[in-house]
């Protein structure tokens, strides 16, 4: 009897889990114009199906423009009501909100739309325009759905070099999280501060604490960078950044044979500076990660499977460097592998005081 209760507590909490968030209470009309034969219409209508599981409140009304000239003539009277110029189709309509055109990154506007106007009272352009009591005043757009995207925006746009800037917003999950892994472990002082890491196991002797410590360090470093996104504490980055010069420090003191580090206090102290390297993370990245998280509001196991996805696209650049560095590694004399320890470890102190 016991084992059934337990059975049926499991199919509730996995129910709980995989049921949608649909929050949604206001009627929310999508007005689509589209044309026959136009691909993108085709392919923001089969994008519908999905829409309208999610948000059972939702009405589409289509108005198709190319073969009808009653309904090109309501896009041309929206046009010139709301100060528009549509050059194309398809043209999306929700409340106040014209999206023009359809692409994957698309999909995540119209749900970002369809969500903020289901919870939130709201003028409907087109309805009013065809009964002729739509009025353009400042009142009309809604401001504060104006303001949610302006902060969206903010918070999920990367300046790189070069490339310039990129807003993830509109990504979709699987594409953008794997990407700002990638990005986020390319980080220069963070690639660094790896090489730094990977030289401070070479000083061990045995092969076996090597194989052992350098997996559970870049697990450490993932997830410790993961968390800086969670704990915003300049503070905590300076204890990380004295815990490093000291630590880089002592391993080069001991490289030149000056003092003995005991092997248990060894393997604290390289475990330590995993996590110090993890807290010196620059938090952008996992900010724009949390955020998209936050914006599909997805379920609990989604997000755990989501976050260890992220770790991987950020460890796996590490793993390849490693293995790349260790061939010409394996061809250096005991004297040489020594002053490239030191060396790497001066050079940390250095590279920590002026980042």
């Amino acid at each position: 009897m016991l084992k059934k209760i337990k059975y049926i507590l499991l199919v509730f909490v996995m129910l709980f889990l995989f049921i949608p968030n649909t929050t949604a209470e206001e009627k929310v009309t999508l007005y689509l114009f589209w044309g026959d034969g136009c691909p993108h219409c085709a392919a923001e209508q089969e994008y519908f199906k999905t829409l309208q599981e999610e948000f059972p409140n939702l009405e589409i009304v289509k108005y198709e423009v190319w073969h009808n000239e009653e309904n090109q003539q309501l896009l041309n009277q929206i046009a010139t009501k709301t100060e528009k110029s549509f050059t194309g189709v398809p043209v999306t309509i929700i409340g106040q909100t014209i999206i023009t055109g359809f692409s994957t990154s698309t999909e995540q506007e119209l749900r970002r739309t369809v969500s903020y106007y289901s919870e939130n009272t709201h003028h409907d352009i087109v309805q009013e325009i065809k009964d002729g009591t739509y009025e353009q005043t400042a009142e009309i757009p809604d401001e504060e759905f104006v303001i949610q995207e302006k902060k969206l925006d903010e918070n999920t746009t990367l300046n790189l070099p070069i490339i310039g800037e990129i807003n993830f917003k509109n990504f979709d999950l699987m594409t953008a999280i794997p990407i700002l892994g990638l990005l986020a472990s390319f980080s220069l002082p963070v690639l660094w501060l790896i090489i730094t890491y990977t030289a401070a196991i070479s000083l061990q002797k045995e092969k076996k604490d090597k194989l052992i410590l350098l997996p559970i360090g870049l697990l450490l470093i993932g997830i410790t960078s993961i968390l800086t996104a969670k704990i915003e504490i300049e503070a905590i980055k300076w204890i990380a950044r004295i815990i490093i010069i000291i630590i880089s420090a002592l391993l080069a003191i001991e490289s030149l044979q000056k003092i003995k580090i005991p092997k248990p206090l060894q393997k604290i102290i390289l475990l330590l500076l995993a996590i110090a390297i993890g807290l010196t993370a620059s938090p952008i990245y996992n900010t724009i990660v949390s955020t998209l998280l936050e914006t599909n509001d997805i379920s609990i196991i989604m997000n755990i499977l989501i976050h260890i996805g992220y770790l991987v696209a950020y460890i796996i650049p590490y793993i390849i460097i490693l293995l790349i560095c260790h061939i010409p590694w394996k061809k250096l004399s005991e004297h040489g592998k020594q002053g490239v320890q030191i060396s790497i470890m001066i050079a940390t102190i250095l590279v920590i005081l002026f980042i």
